[in-house]
């Protein structure tokens, strides 16, 4: 979040007033202490008692009032002993630890490196000249950092006074935060505001907060020298006044870093505030900086707006919070957020003024629309049990409508579609949708249990559809859209995706690549704020849709793993999960076969079974779930345990126990979410992913001590690949239709025995918040992420993982699953090419591969288009060879064009150029042979208008010597 100064020291003596502390801190491994800020709990003061710290530049003076636990200002040891006392009473109260402001290098990275520095923290300036750090340099726009000591002028470019004016309202504000001693910079914007990034104070407890101090003071000559008769005084953060979200454990977006802090100082002893400038920033306009880099003496820097990014100013861990300003002196932008090399995002200090004046918007309900498939390929069995897809598809929905919360004002609605959309349910009151969606227990009638498949398949009617019935209701609303199958009827998805706005949708493919559009549900989720998820079977169905109503209602899931319970076990080993701060958690069972139904237990960290009167599961065919309000009987922090077993079925002989398969999922409510944060809309084989997952408080801030892994399914054989080694079939065109590639799939996976053979491989990463693996932030902000740059070898989808765990006094989880669909990006080094003359010009067959000479394969010309080279024309339309090549009539000016080739558009791609390759072809004049072969085959020339050699096979007998032949 904020730059490393040094170490928490824990302590854990005792001042009562009769025996005080003298506290002299230790030096630190490269200097010593530059200032101490002291951590007090368990304090108790009677009467008018009062705790002292002695400062160095004056006295802190807490009274019975101050609470039971409070931090002082940084103190300054070279004063002497740090004198704590209890006086003019009784009292006691216990140094619980203090953090060390000291020279210090970064853990893993040497000094002078992209994210090394040595810093010196000299707040009070104890040494003569000021010692500057050593750098990072991730930050280093201009070699050698172009910035300089805040006193040096930068006239002409700006005005001294205003230079000074700017550098007496600029502070450094110092914290423990994290585990260690943080430093950012802000600005002086109002009497006693002090505005700096959000990212600097993240601690939903606020503990970073109440241990923050500000100083405007430290700042050295312009040639590093001490000022005469320097001064260094901090002043207490009392209270966050406004922010742009509130703090959650991780960075929030640029957008919305900032904080306004009130400062505790008596009238007249701050500097005069700046004013924060509404209008924007117009390009040519003189600009200048003014931080605290890697916790250093303040520096500026001057240059001259371009009219893009803010770029070519030096920057350093401890210059976010910091403030940019226009010539008059205005705060024009701020708090610096992120940057990567020489350009920074600064948060938009328009928000800032916005938020001062106006009161935060309170948050509105949530209208969903569930978005239900009922085409005539949703009477197919889905694998491993059997089940129609439908039945499967009532349960999993029938699921997300029981968990749905009633007394928010959420509101849920329904919409089914094949051929045509029906709006079964419009928006409607969650306590009055549930029993007429799904009916009593076990939830299999009502509309839902009512829905018969048949039909084509129309997703765009079913998406507008769900639109206009949101339409008019509350901003934030959603659709859960649930499809298995490939659309053909119109309206299409592209048709009416323009008009479903600002709605978050998350799509469920329910089926294999074989099945469903994935590129397309991929695209439709990415472009409206929502995830896509493929599932397999009716368990993975009913996982998703669980996590759906996390990602929708709540702050996602802590816990969602797979099992398997034997036949020969009635319960299983206990599950463990863990609680940290959370208000409240559901846990989610879920089963393959209503057949074979299950049962769960859950217990408190202390072991007390949960149950009784007040809460019981609620139960589905295929499913069950617990509804748990956090602290349950006064416990909520700790791990937690689910034991799952068998329901006793059969009366008096029942059939002999078989494996069941389950998944159990915890959804809570509070605490930090796990967003994927996907880029891109569309990913290609050959590109790299960017896996990017934020972990957030809803007021942005990040939790402490996280780690993130990602585990990945990847698919080992390409779709086109697997296409072209078969022979294309032919479309389905009765009932829900489905076009020559799906149906070649299709028929694959049934041979195959169901299932597409794509050799998925498993693996796993860590993923990184440390500015230097693509998250874009200057330091850690939540956001991790971690280059794969030699993942999407294969055509088809893959599926993403994430476990974040975090906590420091209690440890806890998030997990989040998404898929994306990796589409093939055709390679002009590795795409096959070949030109045939005919009478009246040539054919250019190409055979398109993608960088991993993977074919795109048969029944694929919709993915690219095709235009002439110079010196080509192509004189007809692409024609599909059904192997994986495709035909392109040309005519070819040879003293134009030195060899036939075409250039190949894809979507959001760059064009490529596909050309013979070795220049201009062989002429072959084959007119002799040709005429010769016909003679053989008995047919005369005046009968054949065209000759083409489809396939050769030669027999060759050798007569030689060295090989014994």
């Amino acid at each position: 979040m904020t730059h490393n100064l040094g170490r928490v020291v824990v302590d854990g003596r005792s001042v009562t007033q009769a025996s005080g502390i003298d506290l002299v801190p230790t030096a630190g491994p490269v200097g010593p202490a530059r200032f101490v800020i002291l951590h007090f709990d368990n304090v108790n003061l009677t009467g008018g008692a009062k705790l002292t710290v002695d400062l160095g530049y004056g006295q802190d003076v807490f009274a019975a009032g101050s609470g039971a636990t409070f931090w002082s200002r940084p103190a300054d040891p070279a004063a002497g002993p740090i004198q704590i006392r209890i006086v003019g009473g009784t009292g006691s109260a216990r140094l619980r630890e203090f953090g060390v402001g000291e020279p210090s290098t970064t853990s893993g990275h040497a000094p002078g490196t992209s994210l090394g520095s040595q810093s010196n923290p000299d707040v009070f300036l104890h040494t003569d000249p000021y010692q500057e750090p050593i750098y990072e340099t991730r930050l280093e726009c201009n070699e050698g950092f172009a910035w300089r000591n805040a006193a040096c002028s930068l006239a002409p470019a700006v005005p001294d006074a205003v230079k000074d004016r700017v550098k007496a309202a600029t502070g450094i504000i110092v914290e423990v935060h994290d585990g260690h001693v943080s430093s950012c910079t802000g600005t002086l914007i109002g009497a006693d505001l002090f505005l700096t990034a959000r990212h600097c104070l993240t601690d939903p407890s606020h503990e970073d907060l109440r241990s923050a101090s500000v100083t405007f003071d430290y700042h050295a000559n312009c040639d590093g020298s001490r000022p005469g008769g320097h001064a260094t005084r901090f002043f207490k953060v009392l209270a966050e006044v406004a922010s742009g979200s509130p703090p959650t454990g991780s960075d929030p977006p640029v957008s919305t870093d900032w904080v306004v802090l009130r400062l505790d100082a008596a009238p007249g002893a701050l500097p005069a505030p700046l004013t924060m400038r509404g209008a924007a920033l117009m390009n040519g306009e003189t600009i200048f900086t003014m931080h605290h880099p890697n916790g250093a003496a303040k520096k500026t820097q001057a240059g001259v707006h371009d009219g893009g990014a803010i770029s070519g100013f030096d920057y350093a861990g401890g210059s976010s919070g910091s403030s940019l300003f226009d010539v008059n002196g205005q705060v024009i932008g701020g708090p610096l957020a992120s940057g990567a090399g020489c350009s920074v995002s600064y948060a938009p200090i328009a928000s800032v003024i916005s938020g001062l004046t106006a009161p935060p918007a309170l948050p509105t309900p949530v209208d969903v629309m569930v978005v239900f498939d009922r085409s005539g390929s949703m009477s197919s069995s889905a694998p491993p049990i059997g089940r129609s897809k439908l039945d499967e598809a009532k349960d999993a929905a029938a699921l997300f409508v029981q968990l749905v919360r009633e007394g928010g004002g959420d509101r849920l609605g329904l919409v089914t579609y094949s051929s045509t959309p029906n709006l079964d349910t419009p928006p409607t009151a969650v306590a009055t949708a549930k029993p007429a969606l799904v009916g009593p227990a076990p939830f299999t009638t009502g509309t839902i249990g009512t829905i018969s498949a048949g039909g084509t398949t129309s997703i765009g009617a079913g998406l507008e559809s769900a639109q206009l019935a949101l339409a008019g209701g509350p901003t934030d609303n959603a659709i859960l859209l649930l499809t298995d199958g490939l659309q053909n009827t119109a309206p299409m998805v592209e048709e009416i995706e323009p008009a479903l706005g600002a709605t978050r949708i998350n799509a469920i493919g329910f089926g294999s690549d074989a099945d469903i559009d994935g590129a397309l549900l991929n695209r439709l989720a990415q472009d409206h704020g929502g995830l896509f998820t493929r599932a397999i079977d009716g368990l993975s169905l009913r996982k998703f849709f669980g996590l759906a109503f996390g990602n929708i209602f709540e702050s996602g899931a802590l816990s969602d793993p797979d099992f398997l319970l034997p036949a020969a076990k009635p319960q299983s080993d206990p599950h463990s999960f863990d609680v940290c701060g959370e208000q409240r958690i559901t846990v989610v069972l879920g089963w393959d076969d209503p057949t074979t139904p299950l049962q769960a237990w859950v217990r408190t960290p202390s072991g007390k079974v949960v149950g009784g009167k007040r809460i019981q599961p609620v139960r589905g065919r295929s499913w069950l779930f617990w509804r748990i309000a956090l602290p349950h009987e006064s416990e909520r922090d700790g791990t937690w345990q689910c034991v799952v077993e068998r329901v006793r079925t059969g009366g008096e002989f029942p059939p002999p126990p078989t494996d069941v398969r389950y998944f159990f999922l915890v959804v809570c409510s509070g605490g930090p979410k796990l967003t994927p944060l996907m880029r891109r809309r569309r990913v290609y084989t050959g590109d790299v992913v960017d896996p990017m997952v934020g972990l957030h408080y809803p007021d942005r801030t990040t939790p402490h001590g996280a780690d993130v892994t990602l585990t990945i399914d990847a698919p080992g054989v390409a779709l086109g690949e697997l296409a072209a080694q078969a022979k294309l079939s032919a479309p389905v065109i009765s009932g829900d239709a489905v076009d020559p590639f799906h149906a070649t799939l299709q028929a694959i996976a049934k041979s195959a025995g169901g299932t597409l053979p794509v050799a998925p491989s498993t693996f796993t990463v860590p993923l990184f918040d440390d500015g230097t693996h693509g998250d874009g932030a200057m330091e850690p902000d939540g956001i991790f992420n971690n280059p794969l740059k030699d993942l999407t070898k294969a055509e088809g989808t893959y599926h993403f993982h994430a476990v974040a765990t975090y906590g420091e006094q209690c440890r806890a989880s998030r997990e989040a699953h998404w898929s994306i669909h990796v589409e093939p990006g055709i390679d002009p080094s590795k795409t096959g090419v070949v030109f045939e003359r005919v009478d009246d010009g040539g054919v250019l067959v190409i055979t398109p591969r993608d960088a991993h000479g993977n074919r795109i394969g048969p029944g694929r010309g919709h993915l690219f288009d095709v235009s002439p080279l110079p010196g080509i024309e192509i004189r007809g339309k692409v024609e599909d060879r059904g192997d994986g090549s495709y035909e392109i009539p040309v005519t070819w000016d040879e003293s134009t064009a030195p060899a036939p080739g075409v250039v190949v558009q894809q979507p959001e791609r760059d064009p490529v150029i596909v050309q013979v390759p070795g220049g201009k072809p062989p002429s072959g004049d084959c007119t002799e042979a040709a005429e010769d072969l016909l003679d053989c085959l008995g047919l005369t020339n005046q009968d054949v208008k065209r000759v083409r050699i489809k396939k050769v096979e030669l027999e060759v007998d050798l007569d030689h010597g060295d090989c014994g032949c």
